[in-house]
Parts: structure tokens; C-alpha cells; sequence
């Protein structure tokens, strides 16, 4: 066997379908539950294009929507007002804070986020509208659906990251946690603490922003 044959042969054993690799994750609570709407990363080694299309945070039904948003560090995003009501759009989160006073329709330009991190968006209007924007660092990211599967066209690492809105009560911590046990279907299985859930009354709001 030539030595070029060997070489390859050996990659192949030692590395099996790297191109078509693909892994799953399952998320679960303290109580075995699936978590929906929460964020897995790993790292990623190719520089994310940020040139993509702009990303979008709607106003439907007095809720924003996507619920959680995830956008690459340097990305744009829009934030149209679906409704026909106007919406008082603002964060205090330090990655990106910002306000888009009484408004219908869509604003005349996006709005950039280039700092990574979790910004948590609410209206100064509806109290009970909260939405989240994971910014990434050159991560590929997944938001797990509501059987709390996430899944990746990559090769599993050692650890993933995740963020959910009730890690803790700040909404904004991520954590990270191993890769250590699969289920009988090959899934990863990860656990997380989550915080009770708590339901906001109505009130109104004195708006920070002048």
C-alpha cells in the first residue's frame, strides 16, 4: 500500500464522515421536562458572514416575535410594528442598549448590534411584552423546539453553551455544560436548572427614556 493510500485510510478510521457529521442535543429541566426556547452554541472556526440579510424582532398580537431572536455579533436588525397600535420598543441590556419611541409601521433603519450577549427587549406601553436577542460570537446557535431538541451539522465538542431566560433571574446568564450522556436514540442529553416561573401582573411603567 502506498503511503498516500495509507494516509487516507488512517483519516478515515480516525475521523469517520466528518463532512456529514451531525449531532443532537436534548435539553431538560431539574424535573426531566423539556426546555423549549432556550439557545445552545458551540464554538464555531468560520468567520460568520456579516453581510447576511437583516434580521427581524416583529410586534404581532402585542408579543414580539421571534420570543427569542438569535443574530451574529455586527448583525442589523429591524424591528417592524405588526400591530395596529403603536409600540414603544426599548432595552437597558449593557450588550446593546436602545429605544425606538411610539411607533407604527417600521422604522426607517435597523438598529446594529455588534456587542455579544443577551439583550432583553420590552415595550414602555404593554408591560408584559419581553422578547430576547442572543448575539453570537462566532457561534453556530441553535434555539431548541418544544421537545428541547437542538440539532448541528458539526462535530460534538466537549461542552456546549446555553441560555434560557430562566437560568437565573437576571434572564441574561449562559452557562456552559458537558457532553456526557446519550439517550438510547443517541441524543445528548444535557440538564439545567431552570427558575420558577414567575407571571408578571399588569402595571404601568414609568418610561426611563426621555
Amino acid at each position: 500500500m502506498t503511503k498516500i493510500k495509507l494516509f487516507i485510510v488512517l483519516v478515515t478510521v480516525a475521523w469517520p464522515n466528518i463532512v456529514g457529521a451531525r449531532f443532537e442535543i436534548q435539553l431538560l429541566d431539574q424535573d426531566n421536562k423539556p426546555i423549549s426556547q432556550a439557545v445552545v452554541s458551540i464554538p464555531s472556526e468560520t468567520a460568520m458572514d456579516l453581510s447576511a440579510k437583516v434580521a427581524v424582532m416583529d410586534q404581532i398580537n402585542k408579543q414580539f416575535v421571534p420570543h427569542v431572536l438569535t443574530v451574529n455579533q455586527g448583525q442589523f436588525v429591524s424591528f417592524p410594528n405588526s400591530d395596529n397600535i403603536r409600540h414603544h420598543v426599548y432595552s437597558f441590556s449593557d450588550p446593546k442598549s436602545f429605544e425606538i419611541k411610539l411607533y407604527r409601521g417600521t422604522p426607517t433603519s435597523p438598529d446594529l448590534f455588534d456587542k455579544p450577549g443577551i439583550v432583553i427587549l420590552g415595550c414602555n406601553i404593554h408591560d408584559h411584552m419581553v422578547g430576547y436577542i442572543y448575539v453570537a460570537d462566532n457561534e453556530l446557535t441553535v434555539i431548541t423546539d418544544e421537545n428541547g431538541m437542538a440539532g448541528f451539522d458539526a462535530q460534538a465538542p466537549d461542552k456546549v453553551k446555553i441560555w434560557h431566560s430562566r437560568l437565573s433571574k437576571s434572564a441574561d446568564t449562559i452557562i456552559s455544560k458537558p457532553l456526557e450522556k446519550k439517550n438510547e436514540s443517541g441524543v445528548w442529553q444535557v440538564t439545567a436548572n431552570l427558575q420558577p416561573l414567575v407571571v408578571k401582573q399588569p402595571r404601568k411603567f414609568k418610561a426611563r427614556f426621555k
